[in-house]
């Protein structure tokens, strides 16, 4: 998509909800200042040209950072969460009307100033879409009118200079990611770890961090253990326990065993995640199928498929994440290493199954099955009796 030149005058941007939150200041230097909540696909085609970086990878899908990764990771796994998960944009216009009646605001000399990245990752996931596939989620705007250009350059600057340091950067910074990048670069030939948000090239570590504690056995816990779908809801603090118990390991048993485990685990589940994505038992199973009132899978695309072989590629972390979750019932630890050993009697296709079922039973909503306890808890019963006849035998 084209961006806007500076002779388009105006952009009409139709939003859900808008509230003026202008403060005495800015209503006294002729400013206003209003927060909407807006389709993501509006923002697609606003300019950026009062921005002080335009989207990164608009050239070259190389230079997309783990920044990027990570919108695009909630994207597809919480596109109903992007709204609280994200900052969202910030645009600014030298005149703004409003008309709550149509709900749409006219904005002139529109411009993005904070969120580009965001745009790029939302335009290149809406141009990856099929043509009849209509999903769509909320972004939340700061709408800055301000008549004077001088000033909005200036606001671009001050926002645009502070950037936070976030989680996985002070974790790698504090060696708290060494084992772990250790272990990924040993068992996976050629692979690597990012240890900061900047970092282009590695594993994205928050998502390896969430496969792991999915083949963590509740066990390990004990009546500590969160609730099965806590990967997913709560990806953040699957780092933030990681980096707690890295901290202290040398002082705390159990902090240095649930470390170990997760070192021991990662390019495990790393292996494994990727293997049951391109799964062919996933193939047959229709998952785009309409349903009987004609709708599509909402909630984001179920599966991806080969262009050219028409087979399955890529699974959605909503579907996956509950069928990972069974599988730690094989997780056992063998000379002092944690290993996943799935016995003969086992039937991948057979979980397969049972996964698309339970995917079937939740109207083939991929973030609400992401999110069902009992979806985990189902594909589970599967893999714990199999485990527990094997035990028992």
């Amino acid at each position: 998509m084209t961006q806007r030149h500076r002779n388009d005058e105006s952009y009409t941007l139709h939003y859900d909800v808008i509230r003026n939150l202008t403060s005495p200041a800015e209503k006294s230097n002729g400013v206003q200042t209003w927060f909407a909540n807006l389709s993501a696909r509006e923002v697609l085609g606003i300019d950026t040209r009062d921005n002080l970086r335009s989207y990164i990878a608009e050239h070259a899908g190389s230079k997309r950072n783990a920044v990027h990764k990570q919108i695009e990771k909630t994207i597809l796994e919480l596109p109903d969460r992007f709204i609280n998960r994200n900052s969202g944009v910030t645009i600014t216009c030298t005149n703004c009307v409003v008309d709550d009646t149509r709900k749409v605001a006219k904005l002139t000399d529109a411009s993005i100033i904070n969120g580009a990245q965001t745009q790029g990752e939302l335009r290149r996931f809406f141009s990856a879409l099929e043509e009849d596939e209509s999903l769509d989620f909320q972004v939340r705007a700061e709408i800055i009118m301000d008549p004077s250009h001088e000033s909005i350059v200036e606001i671009a600057i001050a926002r645009n200079t502070a950037t936070s340091v976030r989680s996985v950067s002070q974790a790698g910074a504090r060696g708290y990611l060494n084992a772990l990048k250790n272990s990924i670069e040993a068992a996976l030939p050629g692979e690597t770890l990012q240890l900061s948000e900047t970092d282009t090239v590695g594993l994205n570590t928050q998502s390896v961090l969430q496969y792991a504690r999915l083949l963590m056995p509740n066990k390990i816990l004990d009546d500590k253990a969160p609730s099965r779908n806590f990967a997913y809801k709560q990806g953040g603090k699957c780092l933030t326990d990681f980096s707690t118990w890295a901290h202290n390991q040398n002082a705390d048993e159990t902090a240095r065993s649930l470390h170990d485990f997760v070192v021991d685990i990662a390019p495990i589940a790393v292996r494994e995640y990727r293997r049951w994505e391109a799964h062919d038992g996933w193939n047959g199973h229709r998952l785009h199928e309409r349903g009987r009132y004609g709708d599509k899978p909402v909630g984001g695309r179920p599966v991806r498929r080969d262009a050219k072989s028409g087979k399955v590629i890529w699974v959605a972390p909503g579907i996956m994440f509950p069928l990972m979750s069974a599988l730690s019932a094989f997780v056992v630890q063998q000379d002092g290493r944690w290993v996943m050993n799935a016995p003969d009697l086992f039937k991948e296709d057979e979980l397969i199954r049972r996964a698309v079922q339970q995917f079937r039973a939740l109207d083939r909503e991929v973030t609400v099955m992401g999110r069902s306890e009992a979806a985990y808890d189902a594909l589970s019963i599967y893999t714990e009796t199999i485990a527990s006849v094997i035990a028992s035998a």
